[in-house]
């Protein structure tokens, strides 16, 4: 009976060696009864390459780290105006914000503008984060208003359509 148990652990180690594909190694780091994409009999694959892991073996470089530019900051302008009457005068003003990082800081800060401006009841007109942005006001004999664009002259272009004095107009560039 141990002849037969000897023969017998012979065959199974002559069945393994022989085997004609790549025998797998279950490799270091990896879950219990998964396998490595490593053929067992692949240098570093493990002591005499039987698949055993050998303690000389060292793990695989971690890739590369990737630099990643942050997100630039968002960029926000807008602008406010206002129209009011004052004894049957019209009064016009208008308020720029400047470059934000949020929408409602740029408009925000356009109304702020445009309450410094003497403005009553000031409202923005819009938040924009691309672009240019300009706002000018402009009178007649018995009217007031505003006009605005993406550029001064678009701004002065608007304004001088409906018939008003236009002053130069305020505002900016988000790019």
């Amino acid at each position: 009976m141990r002849r037969f148990g000897l023969l017998a652990a012979v065959g199974a180690a002559l069945l393994f060696t022989a085997h004609p594909g790549p025998v797998l190694a279950q490799g270091k780091g990896l879950e219990p009864g998964t396998q490595s994409d490593r053929p067992a009999d692949a240098p570093g694959s493990g002591a005499g390459g039987r698949g055993v892991p050998s303690e000389m073996e060292t793990p695989p470089a971690p890739p590369p780290a990737q630099h990643q530019e942050p997100p630039p900051p968002e960029r926000w302008n807008s602008a406010a105006s206002a129209i009011w009457h004052v004894r049957g005068t019209v009064h016009v003003a208008v308020g720029y914000s400047g470059v934000r990082q949020t929408a409602d800081d740029a408009r925000a800060s356009a109304i702020d503008a445009c309450r410094n401006a003497g403005g009553r009841g000031c409202k923005a007109i819009g938040a924009w984060n691309t672009g240019c942005l300009y706002i000018t006001t402009g009178r007649s004999s018995s009217r007031a208003g505003w006009g605005s664009g993406g550029s001064i002259a678009a701004a002065l272009k608007k304004c001088r359509a409906y018939g008003f004095a236009c002053k130069p107009p305020i505002g900016g560039c988000i790019d």
